[in-house]
């Protein structure tokens, strides 16, 4: 926070001080006489005259201060809303760009997957064929076999 204590205008009034207080400590009591009634009254007079004065002149400045402080804060908000605005659409691209690339690496995935599913179906394949070749050779084995044995 600014301090603006030193920024107010000389009013001659204390600072936490009422107005009435602030009147009978510079002015000497209402009640007291001076020299004439009318003099004292004229001096009573002047004496309002100058603490409001001094209070309106004082309310002027919290009003000017009060505005000041108020555009300080629009203008913050406003500048806090464009870094926002900066911010989300920074993270909107960055989204977008990773989802992109999620889709590209899932993409070479399904085909590395199904090539691999591929070349898992012909080793399967290849298997069953080498097996089948695997029972004729042993079924020519024992027939073979059983040819020498009858020979004998």
């Amino acid at each position: 926070m600014k301090n603006t204590s030193s920024l107010r205008p000389a009013t001659g009034l204390e600072e936490n001080a009422s107005p009435k207080t602030q009147l009978y400590n510079t002015h000497g009591s209402l009640g007291s006489g001076g020299n004439s009634a009318a003099a004292s009254l004229k001096g009573k007079l002047t004496n309002l005259e100058d603490l409001v004065k001094g209070i309106t002149e004082e309310m002027n400045f919290h009003k000017k201060e009060v505005q000041l402080l108020r555009s300080e804060k629009d203008t913050l908000e406003k500048v806090l809303d464009m870094k926002i605005g900066d911010v989300r659409k920074s993270l909107m691209s960055e989204i977008s760009r990773v989802e992109d690339e999620m889709k590209r690496h899932l993409g070479h995935q399904k085909a590395e997957n199904s090539r691999l599913q591929q070349q898992i179906n012909k080793l399967k394949d290849e298997k069953s064929e080498l097996a089948a070749q695997m029972m004729r050779l042993q079924g020519r084995i024992q027939e073979l076999e059983s040819q020498i044995g009858a020979e004998d």
